[in-house]
C-alpha cells in the first residue's frame, strides 16, 4: 500500500501574466502577492520576487514546503513542471501543475462558505481553447462538467468583450473602461446585431466566425453589418463610442446569464461561485444577484489571473493533499500582503532616507507628525472632510485589483468637483470613469438600493433618489455606485475612519480609489507610497500612525 502524501504547506505560483505567489499553511492563505507590486510593471509575468517575498514574510524555509503548484496561460504546463527550482535544491517530485481554469475554480470554491456549488469560470483565454468552464464543487472535490463547446478560444464570451475594448483604443486588460463608458450609452441602437448566439446545446458563442485572427473576424462582422468603429478613442469621441459600449455590455450580460443558467441546470446547485477576468464586471455581477435561479453567490476578489496563485495553492492542499474542507480557507478579507514594521517605517520617514531618486528630488518636502494609532481615524476624517486628497497605507496589501482600504486614496464624496480635482491632481483617468465608495455596512441601505454585502467592491448599487445630490463624487451617470461594504471586524481602522467621517458629516462613506497613478500597479511598500505621494499633488499621506503633509 502506498503511503499517503502529507501536504500542509503549499506554494502556488502563476507563471503567466499577472504572475505571483501564494503560501497556504493548513488550509489558510497566509500571504499572497502579485509580481507587479514588487517589480512595478503592471500586469507583469514572473514570480521569483513573489516567491521570496512569501517565504520571507512567513519565515518558512523552502525545505518545509510539501508541494509547489504552477499554472500558466494558453499552453498548459507539463505535469512535473518545476520552474527551474531544482537549481536551488527543491525536489522535482514535489512540483506539480494545474489547469488554468481549474485553478480559477479552486480559488472561487475553496474560498467560499459553500459545501457544494456551481462554479462558472469565464476569461479571455485559459489553457488550450478554454474560455468558459463549468464545474461542480463538493467538499474537497471539484469536477468539470462542461465548457466552451466549439473548442475555439476566439469564439469565447469574454474574448469578444476584450477585442471590442481593444478596438476602442485600450488594451484587453482595460475592459473596466468599456464597462464604465457603457453607462453613458443606449444599447438599443445596435440591438439588431447580436454579438452572441445560443447554440442548440444551450451555450453561447460569439458571432465573429472561425476564420483568421480575431481582430480580422471582428472587422468582418462590423463591415458586414455596416457598423462603423472610429479608429482611435479620445475624450472628444466619447459620443461615438458610448452606445457601442452599452451594446457590448448588454450582449455580454445576455450571454453570461444564459451560460450561468445552463450550468446551474447541469449541477442542480443554486450556490454560484465565479472567477476569471469576466467576473470583475461588477455591473453584470449585480444583475446576476436578481436571477431567481441563484440562491447564494461568491466571487473571488482576485478573479483575474492575479488569483491563480491562490487557486494553485488551494488545489495543492485540497486536491493533491486530499485534506478536509477547512474554514480557514474562507476569504473574509483580501489583505494578504506583508505588514511592514512600524519602527522601520518611522526611522525611514524621520531620516528622509530611501525616497530620493532620479525621478523624485523632493524628499524633504513634507512635514511629518507621529500620533497614537487610535487618533488616526479622527484626524484623517477631518482632513478628508476639509477637501484634502489623502493617501492611506495600512496593514498588508490587497491581493486583487481593487483598493479596499489598505492601499487607497481617499476623498470627500460630497463634493461635486472632487472627481475632477482627483483626476487632475493624481489619477489622470478618463473623465467618464466613475470612482467607488466605501460605506459602513450598517448604513448601506440608507443610501443604496441593494441587499447584498459587497466587501470586495464587486457590485454596483443604485443610489437612492434623495441621496444622489449628497454624494455626487461617487455617483455615476446612471445613478449607480460601485461599493465596498465595511465592518469593524473585517476592516478595522479603515472602518473606524469612515465611522468618524460619518460622525463629522452625517455621510457614512468616503470616496475610495486605488493608491497609484494611471498605468502603475497599487503601491506595495512604504517607499512606493512616499514616492507616489511626492510625485503627485496629493495633500497628505498616512502610513500607519504617521501623517505626512505636503509642503509646496
Amino acid at each position: 500500500m502506498s503511503k499517503k502524501r502529507t501536504i500542509k504547506n503549499v506554494i502556488g505560483i502563476n507563471t503567466g501574466h499577472d504572475g505571483g505567489c501564494a503560501l497556504c499553511v493548513d488550509g489558510k492563505i497566509v500571504v499572497a502577492i502579485s509580481e507587479e507590486r514588487l517589480n512595478r510593471k503592471k500586469n507583469s509575468s514572473g514570480w521569483i520576487n513573489s516567491l521570496f517575498y512569501c517565504l520571507n514574510c512567513s519565515k518558512i524555509n523552502i525545505r518545509d514546503i510539501d508541494a509547489i503548484v504552477f499554472s500558466g496561460y494558453k499552453n498548459k504546463l507539463p505535469k512535473k513542471y518545476d520552474g527551474g527550482l531544482q537549481s536551488i535544491g527543491f525536489p522535482k517530485e514535489k512540483c506539480f501543475s494545474v489547469d488554468h481554469h481549474l485553478s480559477h475554480a479552486c480559488s472561487a470554491f475553496f474560498t467560499s462558505k459553500f459545501n457544494e456549488a456551481t462554479i462558472f469560470i469565464y476569461d479571455g483565454h485559459g489553457n488550450g481553447q478554454d474560455t468558459e468552464s463549468f464545474y461542480i464543487g463538493n467538499e474537497n472535490k471539484i469536477t468539470k462538467i462542461g465548457g466552451n463547446p466549439l473548442r475555439d478560444a476566439q469564439r469565447g464570451i469574454t474574448k469578444a468583450y476584450e477585442i471590442f475594448t481593444s478596438y476602442f483604443g485600450w488594451t484587453s486588460s482595460e475592459a473596466g473602461k468599456t464597462m464604465g463608458l457603457a453607462s453613458y450609452g443606449i444599447s438599443d441602437k445596435f440591438c439588431k446585431y447580436p454579438i452572441y448566439s445560443q447554440r442548440i446545446d444551450g451555450f453561447y458563442i460569439n458571432n465573429f466566425g472561425s476564420e483568421g485572427y480575431l481582430s480580422d473576424r471582428l472587422s468582418h462582422f462590423c463591415k458586414s453589418n455596416k457598423i462603423n468603429i472610429p479608429k482611435c478613442f479620445s475624450e472628444n469621441s466619447v459620443n461615438d463610442y458610448k452606445d457601442m459600449a452599452a451594446w457590448v455590455q448588454s450582449e455580454f450580460e445576455r450571454a453570461i446569464f444564459g451560460d450561468v443558467e445552463k450550468a446551474i441546470g447541469l449541477t442542480k446547485s443554486e450556490n454560484l461561485c465565479l472567477a476569471g477576468g469576466g467576473a470583475l464586471n461588477s455591473v453584470c455581477n449585480t444583475k446576476l444577484l436578481n436571477n431567481k435561479k441563484i440562491k447564494n453567490m461568491h466571487i473571488f476578489p482576485a478573479a483575474n489571473d492575479s488569483g491563480q496563485c491562490v487557486g494553485n495553492a488551494l488545489y495543492g492542499y485540497y486536491v493533491l493533499g486530499k485534506n478536509k474542507r477547512n474554514k480557514r480557507s474562507k476569504w473574509v478579507h483580501d489583505y494578504r500582503g506583508k505588514i511592514y514594521n512600524d519602527n522601520e517605517i518611522g526611522k525611514k520617514l524621520k531620516n528622509r532616507s530611501g525616497f530620493k531618486d532620479d525621478v523624485i528630488s523632493r524628499a524633504n518636502k513634507y512635514e511629518l507628525k507621529e500620533y497614537e494609532l487610535n487618533q488616526i481615524p479622527e484626524i484623517v476624517a477631518k482632513l478628508v472632510s476639509e477637501g484634502n486628497i489623502v493617501g492611506w497605507f495600512q496593514g498588508g496589501s490587497e491581493l486583487g485589483p481593487r483598493a479596499l482600504g489598505h492601499r487607497s486614496i481617499i476623498c470627500d464624496p460630497r463634493r461635486r468637483d472632487m472627481k475632477d480635482i482627483l483626476n487632475k491632481k493624481v489619477k489622470n483617468r478618463e473623465e467618464f470613469r466613475p470612482f467607488a465608495a466605501s460605506v459602513l455596512l450598517e448604513r448601506m441601505s440608507d443610501y443604496f438600493d441593494i441587499n447584498e454585502r459587497s466587501p470586495f467592491m464587486l457590485f454596483v448599487a443604485k443610489v437612492k433618489k434623495d441621496k444622489i445630490k449628497k454624494i455626487p463624487a461617487v455617483t455615476h451617470v446612471d445613478n449607480t455606485c460601485r461599493i465596498q461594504t465595511l465592518t469593524k471586524k473585517e476592516n478595522g481602522i479603515f472602518y473606524e475612519l469612515v465611522k468618524k467621517f460619518y460622525k463629522l458629516t452625517k455621510v457614512p462613506m468616503i470616496l475610495n480609489t486605488s493608491f497609484n497613478v494611471a498605468g502603475e500597479p497599487l503601491v506595495e511598500t512604504p517607499d512606493d507610497a512616499v514616492r507616489c505621494f511626492l510625485g503627485t499633488e496629493m495633500d497628505y499621506l498616512v502610513i500607519h500612525n504617521y501623517v505626512l503633509k505636503k509642503i509646496l
